[in-house]
Order: C-alpha cells, then sequence, then structure tokens
C-alpha cells in the first residue's frame, strides 16, 4: 500500500470512529510506530484532525456558518477586487466558499450586464436568484451538506463540457505543493473549473497559506492569478512569483 493510500484509509478510520491511537493503526496497517507517527503528522496538517499523546482525533469540519464568521473582512476585500476582473457579458465559473458567495452579492447589486455565472453550490446561487442581470445555472449531482453544493460525476461532467472567461476558485489549503481541499469530489470539481477556463483566479485569505488539506488538486503554477488579502507575508508572495504566478494583495 503507498503512502497516499495508507493516509486516505487512516483518514475515513478516524472520521468513522472519531480517534484512534497510534497502536491501534500499527495493528491496523502492520507498518511502524515511527511511519504512523509520520502519517498522523501529515494529517494534522488538515485542520480536521487534533493529534494528542499517543494517538489522534477528529475535529468535526465547521459548519459554514462558522466558516463565514472567520476572516470575513479579508474576504469581502477579495471578493471586491475579484468583482472588478468581471466585466459585462462574461461568463464565469464561481466554486463553492464564503468568498465566492461575497463575489455572488457583489454581482447581483452591480451594473454589469448579461454575466453568465455557472456554479454548483447553493450559498453561490442564492444571491443571484432575482437577479435580472445574471444568467444562473446549476450543476446537479450529489448534494454535500456541509459543503452546501453539488459535486459526483453529473456534476463534474456539466463543467467538463463547458468553457467560459473565468473560473473563481477557492481552496481549504495552499503550500508549495499545490491547493488542496478536504473532499475528494470538491477537488475534481476544482481541476474541472480550472481546465475549463480561459483565466482562473484562486482566491484564498492568508490563513489558508501554508495549510494542507487531504487533497491536492492543482499545483501553484496550474492558475493565472492568486489573489490574497494584504497580511500575507512577504515568504509566501515571494515562493509564489518564484513559480511564475501573478499575485494580488488587496
Amino acid at each position: 500500500m503507498t503512502t497516499e493510500a495508507r493516509q486516505k484509509k487512516i483518514t475515513e478510520l478516524i472520521i468513522k470512529r472519531g480517534s484512534l491511537s497510534v497502536q491501534d493503526l500499527v495493528d491496523e496497517f502492520q507498518v511502524s510506530d515511527m511511519t504512523i507517527r509520520r502519517d498522523l503528522n501529515k494529517l494534522e496538517q488538515s485542520g480536521i484532525f487534533e493529534r494528542y499523546h499517543g494517538g489522534i482525533r477528529y475535529v468535526k469540519d465547521e459548519s459554514p456558518v462558522l466558516r463565514e464568521a472567520k476572516y470575513r473582512d479579508e474576504k469581502k476585500k477579495i471578493a471586491t477586487h475579484c468583482l472588478d476582473l468581471i466585466s459585462s457579458n462574461d461568463t464565469i465559473f464561481l466554486d463553492s466558499g464564503t468568498t465566492a458567495n461575497y463575489i455572488a452579492t457583489g454581482l447581483a447589486e452591480s451594473l454589469l450586464e448579461n454575466v453568465t455565472v455557472l456554479t454548483n453550490s447553493l450559498t453561490t446561487s442564492y444571491p443571484l436568484r432575482y437577479a435580472k442581470n445574471i444568467s444562473l445555472f446549476m450543476a446537479g449531482g450529489e448534494f454535500l451538506q456541509n459543503c452546501q453544493a453539488f459535486f459526483g460525476s453529473e456534476a463534474r461532467s456539466f463543467f467538463d463540457s463547458l468553457y467560459v472567461n473565468k473560473a473563481f476558485i477557492g481552496t481549504s489549503g495552499v503550500t508549495e505543493e499545490g491547493f488542496s481541499v478536504f473532499h475528494f469530489s470538491d477537488a475534481e470539481i476544482k481541476q474541472t473549473m480550472i481546465k475549463s477556463s480561459k483565466v482562473s483566479y484562486l482566491i484564498a485569505d492568508a490563513s489558508k497559506f501554508g495549510k494542507r488539506s487531504m487533497n491536492l488538486y492543482a499545483p501553484l503554477e496550474s492558475v493565472d492569478r492568486i489573489v490574497t488579502d494584504d497580511s500575507l507575508s512577504d515568504y509566501w508572495v515571494s515562493l509564489v512569483q518564484n513559480k511564475g504566478v501573478k499575485m494580488t494583495r488587496v
């Protein structure tokens, strides 16, 4: 079993049982204590697991309400800048996430005309439901409550069959390896959005940098520009720009 496969299986077991000891996992996978500890250190970086002496526990993913409350001002500034990147007659992807919701709210209140928005997110679509200047299309599929969005093969096929001017894509984590999210199905959708757009913008507040979630969905250089807030350290700005990726701090 590869390291990645083992870590995915460990993730499933922790979520199912709530917590596991190092010894439980050594017995389960027949590998060394040191190997398991390295795995757990990696998994803890996702932010949904917490190490304790001799084991690891599942810390439930934050509800959409709690996520929205965190770094609200930074996300609103990012959304305001993204609105300036959208023009009348554009066709855009907006994925799930608090910042995408703020972009949608801004679009509904804007003077832009004939903008087409394609999304898989209920929360993103909600502010646009009565907007006369927006043509709104929703992907179907399997609904994940904690994300308030639709995923799976049906949603993936929806985005794969399209090609748009711009995509605005969120993330749970940004490391030197790239962008990552917890749910594999969310990672698939984000990959497809990047591939199916002429210009892709990665939207992430500074708190996401240095964090690694379970599923890596794209390298840094796969997007055209990263939009973040002005509290991001110069270290990350330099790292991103050395990868040849444009960055805007707002």
